[in-house]
């Protein structure tokens, strides 16, 4: 219901996705990456004489349990993918789409003292600042994900200008089952 009906979202981020639907077609458009396979696959959630479709962009990450693959479902096909390698060993890439002006990107950071979160932002943030695409400067983007850290922890370990770039939201209920909003 998050992606079809009347109040469906435009973007869903999922961080840990299993296999796509069994429904999905690959499109087969060539997404380019450093060496993380994507794929974008068009799911109809209707039917054939009324067709819903949505694309999804999936990235099997985890090659063991497949539980904790990234994927992006858009209500439109993305203009551009982007992912960035992993910024720790051990750490997952970033994937994200544009559509028009804004991108968004879905993110895993690591859950142990080795957290990576803050270099996550960093690294979107930088992508862009740095790149020498006038179209990617200018860019609106968003990080959706599961930081495995406080909102207010995670603001605090950012660089100064970063997070003066940055706002962070967060849900107003607890995430996780120790109340704690991550």
């Amino acid at each position: 219901q998050l992606i079809s009906g009347e109040n469906a979202v435009d973007i869903l981020a999922i961080q840990e996705a299993g296999s796509p639907p069994s429904t999905a077609v690959d499109t087969g458009r060539v997404i380019h990456s450093p060496g993380i396979p994507v794929r974008e696959l068009i799911w109809n959630l209707s039917t054939n004489s009324r067709p819903q479709q949505v694309y999804i962009f999936f990235s099997a990450v985890d090659a063991l349990g497949g539980r904790v693959n990234l994927a992006l479902v858009s209500n439109r096909r993305a203009d551009e993918v982007f992912v960035l390698s992993p910024v720790r060993q051990g750490g997952r890439p970033l994937l994200g789409i544009r559509i028009g002006n804004d991108a968004f990107f879905t993110a895993h950071a690591i859950a142990t003292r080795n957290n990576d979160a803050p270099d996550l932002v960093e690294e979107v943030y930088s992508f862009f600042r740095d790149s020498r695409d006038p179209l990617h400067q200018a860019l609106n983007w968003m990080i959706i994900g599961d930081f495995n850290r406080e909102p207010d922890d995670l603001e605090m370990n950012l660089t100064v200008p970063v997070r003066n770039a940055s706002e962070i939201i967060f849900p107003a209920a607890a995430t996780q089952t120790s109340q704690r909003t991550l």
